[in-house]
């Protein structure tokens, strides 16, 4: 039997199976056996239902979280956070003797992350000294990457350097294709 047959043959005992597509704007489709179908709407991300309380110091008055402990009094009050940077996410919860400060950005490769950066490590550099909290929804793409550029200008250090740092710390993150690629192109020590 020749490799061709052979693969024909092991393709008829394989299972059927489905695939759901979740396009960025939360359109679904179901795929079987190469055909597309149209499903209700649904949304363009991943919901998790466990919080994440974990924040991490990542230098001396910059720490990363995910969204979860910015609305626990307690925990901010344990790091004594000042300041809190929301990155593409609105508190919801706001605490009277908390600064804040928000910074759109989508979690898309497309995205541009120098408008954000520049805006981002200038706050962060006017009150580290206080205590600031970086924050995206899940704390793995957007607030890592803004953290990450914050360092590669603070410390004069490269993309892999600052990544190895906060990954070491922090070990869930994973800033999106697009947002590394245009980190490494950057050139960052001279935004402080």
């Amino acid at each position: 039997m020749d490799l061709t047959s052979l693969i024909k043959n092991k393709k008829l005992h394989l299972k059927s199976c489905k695939t759901i597509v979740t396009d960025t704007l939360g359109q679904r489709y179901e795929e079987i056996n190469g055909e597309k179908k149209k499903l209700p709407p649904g949304t363009p991300f991943v919901i998790d239902y466990k919080p994440d309380l974990q924040i991490a110091r990542v230098i001396p008055g910059l720490f990363l979280s995910s969204q979860d402990p910015v609305v626990n009094k307690d925990i901010l009050d344990q790091y004594e956070i000042q300041h809190v940077l929301s990155i593409g996410i609105y508190v919801s919860i706001k605490f009277d003797d908390i600064k804040y400060y928000y910074c759109d950005l989508l979690d898309l490769p497309e995205s541009d992350l120098f408008a954000a950066i520049k805006k981002c490590v200038k706050i962060i550099d006017e009150n580290r000294n206080e205590n600031i909290l970086v924050h995206c929804n899940a704390g793995v793409s957007r607030a890592p990457a803004i953290v990450i550029s914050y360092l590669m200008a603070f410390e004069d250090i490269s993309y892999d350097v600052a990544y190895n740092k906060v990954k070491n710390i922090r070990n869930c993150i994973k800033p999106n294709e697009g947002f590394v690629r245009q980190l490494k192109t950057l050139k960052l020590s001279s935004m402080l």
